[in-house]
C-alpha cells in the first residue's frame, strides 16, 4: 500500500440528494469510496470502487462518524481518509494543486483543514450569502484518533492528545444550495434538540458547544425567542472565544428576526466589538446598521476601519463577500454623498483585495460612467472583455457618459448601434432602456426592459421602469416612488445629499419628457450598479443555517 493513498468516505443520513453527483465527484479523487448509511440507498452497493455498509441510526454523531473510520480501517487500502458530506463536489480547479500536495507534501502526522464553501444558489452562481469556513477534512488513518462529540464532533481534542499536528491543505469543497437541505437540516435540529433533552434529564450540564448546537437548532426551527436566550447565556458565560463569536454571530441574525430596537441592535453590535474590536464581520455588519440608520459619517468609518484592519475567523461560518460587501459598501456611501472620484478611490485601491472581481469591476465600471470618465471607462473594459465584444462596449460606455451627463440624444446613438451589432450586455439594456425612456420612445424602451428584467428577474430597477415604461401617464410618480424607496433602504434621510445630479426644482418643470429626464436622473445619481445595494442589504438578510464546526482548541484566523 502507497503511504499516501487516499480514500473518499461519505455518511449518508437524513436524505441522500444529491448523493449520485458526489460520489461521481469523488472518483476523481481516489479509485476507492466507502459509504456509510443509516438508510438504505438503491444501487449504491452495486457501483464499481464503492465499499457500501449500511448501519442503524444513531444519536450520537461521532459514533457514526467513527464507524466510517473503523470500514476504512477494516479493508487496509487506504492510510488516508478524505471526507465528504452528501451534495458537495471538490472544486476542479484546485484538483491538480490537491493531487500535487498529496504525491510530496503530505505529513503523516498531521490532520488537515480544507476549506469548504456554502452556496446559496443551487446553480454554483456566486451570492451574497454565499459562506465559508475550514473544517478537518483530510484523516490520517491512526490507531486512537476518533471523534468525540455527541452533537458536535470533532477530532481536534483526539488529534490533541495523540500530538497530531493540525495544518491545512489545498483543496475546496463546494456544497450548492438544494431543495431538500432546509427539510434536512430542521430534521438534523430537531434530533439535536432530542439528544439535548435527553442529556439534561441524566444530569449534563448544557454548555459551550452544546449550548450553541442548541441555540442554532432554535434559530433553525424559528424559535428566535429561546434562540435569543441561549446566545446571550453563551455570550456571558462561555470562556471560548471562538463559542462567544459565534454566538454574536448567530445572535445578529436571530433578532433581526424580532421586534428589536435599533439602540438594543447598536448595543449588542458594539459590545461584539468591544470583546472582537477588528472581527470583519461584526465591523461591516456595524457599518450596514449605522448606514440604516443614516449615520453615514459613523458608518464610512467602521467599514474603513474593516478594510483596513478586519480579521477573518476561518474556522467559524462567515459570509464569503465580508470584505467585499465592506468595500462596496463604503465606496456606495461615498457616491450616496455625491464624492463619486473618492468612491473610485476606494475601489481602485482595493482592487487586491478581491479574489472574484467580476461584479467589483461592474461597479467600478459604473462609477466610470457617473462619473463622466470616459477613456478611463474604455481602458478598463478592456480588462474585463475582448474582441468584438470589446468594441460594442465601447460604444455603450461612449452613450452611457453621456446619458449620465444628460445628454441622451446624443446618447441613444450609439447605444443602439451596440444593441443592433448583438450586445445583449446588461450594461447596454440598462442604459439603452433609460436613454429610450428619457426620449419618451417607449414602446421601443419596453421590448429592451423585457430583455433586461429576463436575464435579471429580481432586479427591483428593471421591475419599476418596465413597470413606469407600460403606463407613461404615471411615470414620473413610479420612478419617485422606487426611488424614495431605495433612498429610504440605504439609509439617506437628506436628498439634498446625493450630488449634482439631484434637482431640487424638479417638481417645477412641466414638460412631460424633461420630468421623465429628471426623474431618470435622480434615479441613476442615487444608485450604483444593482449588485452594489444589494451586497449592502445583504448583511441584513438571514443566512442559511449552518453546521458549524467550532469545537477547536486552536484557531485560524487571516488577515
Amino acid at each position: 500500500m502507497s503511504q499516501n493513498q487516499i480514500a473518499v468516505g461519505i455518511i449518508v443520513e437524513n436524505g441522500f440528494e444529491g448523493l449520485k453527483e458526489t460520489l461521481q465527484n469523488a472518483g476523481l479523487l481516489s479509485d476507492l469510496v466507502f459509504v456509510l448509511s443509516t438508510e438504505s440507498v438503491a444501487d449504491i452497493a452495486e457501483q464499481p470502487n464503492v465499499i457500501y455498509h449500511q448501519s442503524e441510526n444513531s444519536n450520537d454523531e461521532a459514533a457514526l462518524r467513527n464507524k466510517l473510520i473503523e470500514l476504512a480501517e477494516s479493508q487496509n487500502a487506504a492510510n488516508w481518509l478524505l471526507l465528504m458530506n452528501v451534495g458537495e463536489h471538490f472544486d476542479e480547479t484546485t484538483l491538480e494543486e490537491f493531487r500535487q500536495f498529496i504525491t510530496t507534501e503530505i505529513e503523516r502526522n498531521s490532520l488537515y483543514v480544507m476549506v469548504l464553501h456554502r452556496l446559496h444558489r443551487q446553480d454554483g452562481i456566486r451570492h451574497d450569502l454565499d459562506e465559508e469556513t475550514i473544517e478537518p477534512r483530510l484523516i490520517p488513518l491512526r490507531k486512537g484518533l476518533r471523534f468525540q462529540g455527541q452533537v458536535r464532533a470533532s477530532l481536534l481534542w483526539s488529534a490533541a492528545n495523540l500530538m497530531i499536528r493540525l495544518n491545512a491543505a489545498p483543496g475546496r469543497f463546494i456544497l450548492p444550495s438544494r431543495q431538500r437541505d432546509a427539510v434536512r437540516q430542521k430534521q438534523q435540529a430537531i434530533r439535536n434538540l432530542q439528544i439535548l433533552e435527553q442529556l439534561e434529564k441524566q444530569g449534563k450540564a448544557i454548555a459551550n458547544e452544546a449550548l450553541l448546537v442548541r441555540a442554532e437548532s432554535q434559530s433553525t426551527l424559528g424559535d428566535y425567542i429561546h434562540a435569543r436566550r441561549d446566545y446571550f447565556r453563551l455570550i456571558e458565560e462561555t470562556n471560548r472565544t471562538e463559542i462567544r463569536l459565534s454566538a454574536y454571530y448567530g445572535l445578529w441574525e436571530t433578532l433581526t428576526f424580532l421586534p428589536v430596537s435599533e439602540q438594543e441592535m447598536t448595543k449588542i453590535l458594539l459590545a461584539g466589538l468591544d470583546r472582537f474590536p477588528v472581527d470583519m464581520q461584526l465591523l461591516t455588519f456595524m457599518g450596514s446598521h449605522l448606514q440604516r440608520q443614516g449615520k453615514l459619517d459613523l458608518a464610512a468609518r467602521t467599514f474603513e476601519t474593516a478594510i483596513r484592519y478586519g480579521q477573518t475567523t476561518l474556522d467559524i461560518w462567515h459570509r464569503l463577500r465580508i470584505r467585499e460587501m465592506a468595500i462596496t459598501s463604503l465606496a456606495l456611501i461615498h457616491r450616496l454623498r455625491g464624492k463619486g472620484r473618492e468612491a473610485i478611490q476606494v475601489l481602485e485601491s482595493n482592487l487586491e483585495l478581491i479574489a472574484d472581481r467580476t461584479e467589483f469591476n461592474r461597479h467600478l465600471l459604473d462609477l466610470y460612467i457617473a462619473e463622466l470618465q470616459e477613456s478611463k471607462g474604455h481602458e478598463f473594459a478592456s480588462t474585463i472583455w475582448g474582441g468584438n465584444d470589446l468594441d460594442q462596449i465601447r460604444d455603450v460606455i461612449t452613450g452611457a457618459c453621456q446619458g449620465s451627463a444628460g445628454n441622451w440624444g446624443k446618447a441613444v446613438l450609439p447605444l443602439e448601434l451596440a444593441y443592433l451589432n448583438g450586445c445583449r450586455d446588461i450594461l447596454c439594456l440598462r442604459w439603452y432602456s433609460l436613454a429610450l425612456l428619457s426620449l419618451t420612445r417607449f414602446n421601443e424602451a419596453k421590448i429592451i426592459l423585457e430583455e433586461w428584467n429576463h436575464l435579471e428577474p429580481e432586479n427591483k430597477e428593471t421591475q419599476a421602469f418596465l413597470s413606469a415604461a407600460r403606463q407613461p401617464e404615471r411615470f414620473g410618480e413610479i420612478v419617485r416612488q422606487f426611488h424614495d424607496s431605495q433612498i429610504k433602504m440605504l439609509g439617506i434621510s437628506k436628498p439634498e445629499i446625493l450630488g449634482r445630479q439631484f434637482t431640487k426644482n424638479a417638481q417645477n418643470i412641466r414638460k412631460p419628457n424633461k420630468m421623465i429626464e429628471i426623474a431618470i436622473r435622480e434615479m441613476i445619481s442615487s444608485s450604483g450598479s444593482p449588485s452594489s445595494k444589494k451586497i449592502m442589504t445583504a448583511a441584513f438578510k438571514k443566512k442559511e443555517t449552518p453546521e458549524n464546526n467550532s469545537e477547536q482548541p486552536e484557531k485560524v484566523s487571516s488577515h
